[in-house]
C-alpha cells in the first residue's frame, strides 16, 4: 500500500488565466505582433479592464497597444500623445499604466496607448476627437483594411466583456467572470437600436445619423443608470401605452441638425450637434422610457407604462420594474412601437425590432 503523495491534502488550483494567455498569444499571431511578454501583459489588461474602479467609481478608458506611435496616431487619428512612464512588459507596468492614466481616460476625450519598444513598454495618454459626429478611435481600428497595422485596442463593453479588437476584421470577444455568453454582444445590441431609431431616415442621411445616436448609446450604456428606450414609427407622435411622462411640444429633428452640420461645417451647426448629443444623454439618465422615433426625431423622455397586474404572474418572468416595463413594450412591438431598449442597472442590454 503507498503512502500519499507529497501534494496529498493540498487544495486543487484551477485558474482561467493560462488558457486566456494562450488565446491571447494567438491573437497577437494573428495580428503578426507575437511575443510571450506582451500575451502576458495583454491579459492582464483585459482581465483589470473588464470592471475597472478608481476610489469606488467605474472607469472605462480605451487602450490600444502598438510598436510605432506616429503610425497608431494616423491610423487612430489621434493627436498630441503625452508619455507618463515606462516599463518592462509585464503585469506590473500595465498596473501601475493604468492607474496612472485611465482617470484621465474618460470619455472620449483622451485615450492610452501603450508602445512597444527595445526595453519594455512605454506608455501615455492621446487626444481624440470628442465630437458625436467623429468616428472614434476604435471605430478606426475597426475599419481599418490590414492586419498588418500592427495595432490592438481593448474596450469594455459591458461589465466583464471586452472587445480585443486588430485591424482587418480581426476581433474577440471576451467574456470574464462570470459574464452571461448567451446574451448578444453589448455592440450588436446598440447597433440594433441605433438601425431601429434611423430606420426611415433617408438614404443620404442614414449612415452618419446612425453613427452619431450609437456613439451617444455607448457612452449611455457606460453610465451606472439603467435606461429604457421605445422607438415609435415615423408617422406616430405618441402612443396609446403611455400613461405619464414629458413628451416634447414638437418632435426634435435631430437628422437635421445632423444634415445641416454635414452641409456647412460651421461653428454654429457643430455645436448644435455637441448640445443635442447632450441632452439625449441627459434624458436617458433619467427615470421612466425615452421615446424616439424611426426617423431620428427624439419625442421624449422619462414616460411611464401602466403594467398589466398579470405580468408578474407569467410563468419564468423575472425582474422589477424596469424589466417589467420592457415587456410591455415589447408585446406592443409592430402595434405601437418599431423597437423596444433596456440596459439594465447590472448592465445587462437588450434590443428587439419588428
Amino acid at each position: 500500500m503507498t503512502g500519499p503523495g507529497p501534494e496529498a491534502g493540498s487544495p486543487l488550483i484551477l485558474s482561467f488565466r493560462h488558457l486566456l494567455t494562450e488565446s491571447v498569444s494567438t491573437f497577437l499571431d494573428e495580428a503578426d505582433m507575437t511575443c510571450p511578454q506582451t500575451a502576458d501583459a495583454l491579459s492582464e489588461l483585459l482581465v483589470t479592464l473588464s470592471r475597472y474602479r478608481e476610489e469606488g467609481a467605474l472607469l472605462f478608458p480605451t487602450a490600444f497597444l502598438g510598436d510605432d506611435l506616429g503610425a497608431m496616431m494616423e491610423l487612430l487619428g489621434g493627436h498630441d500623445p503625452i508619455p507618463l512612464g515606462s516599463g518592462p512588459r509585464n503585469r506590473a507596468t500595465i498596473q501601475r499604466a493604468l492607474k496612472q492614466c485611465a482617470p484621465l481616460g474618460q470619455g472620449r476625450w483622451w485615450a492610452l496607448y501603450l508602445l512597444r519598444d527595445s526595453a519594455g513598454l512605454t506608455y501615455g495618454i492621446f487626444r481624440t476627437d470628442p465630437f458625436p459626429m467623429a468616428e472614434t478611435p476604435l471605430e478606426r481600428l475597426r475599419h481599418a483594411p490590414d492586419r498588418g497595422a500592427r495595432v490592438v485596442g481593448v474596450l469594455q463593453l459591458a461589465d466583464n466583456i471586452i472587445e480585443l479588437r486588430g485591424g482587418g476584421g480581426l476581433c474577440r470577444h471576451v467574456y470574464l467572470s462570470g459574464a452571461r455568453i448567451d446574451l448578444e454582444p453589448p455592440s450588436v445590441v446598440l447597433d440594433a437600436l441605433a438601425s431601429a431609431v434611423t430606420e426611415q431616415v433617408l438614404p443620404s442621411s442614414r449612415e452618419y445619423a446612425r453613427g452619431f445616436f450609437r456613439r451617444v448609446l455607448f457612452e449611455v450604456m457606460q453610465s451606472s443608470h439603467g435606461t429604457l428606450v421605445a422607438v415609435l414609427p415615423r408617422e406616430r407622435a405618441g402612443s396609446a401605452l403611455f400613461v405619464d411622462g414629458i413628451l416634447l411640444p414638437r418632435p426634435m429633428d435631430v437628422v437635421a441638425l445632423l444634415d445641416r452640420h454635414h452641409a456647412t461645417q460651421d461653428g454654429g451647426a457643430a455645436s448644435a450637434v455637441r448640445a443635442t448629443a447632450q441632452l439625449l444623454r441627459g434624458m436617458m439618465a433619467t427615470d421612466g422610457i425615452t421615446v424616439l422615433r424611426a426617423d431620428g426625431c427624439i419625442l421624449g423622455y422619462n414616460v411611464f407604462v401602466r403594467h398589466p397586474e398579470t405580468l408578474t404572474r407569467q410563468p419564468g418572468f423575472f425582474g422589477g420594474a424596469r424589466r417589467r416595463t420592457y415587456e410591455v413594450l415589447c408585446a406592443a412591438l409592430g402595434s405601437e412601437l418599431a423597437a423596444a431598449f433596456i440596459r439594465s442597472q447590472d448592465g445587462d442590454v437588450a434590443c428587439r425590432r419588428v
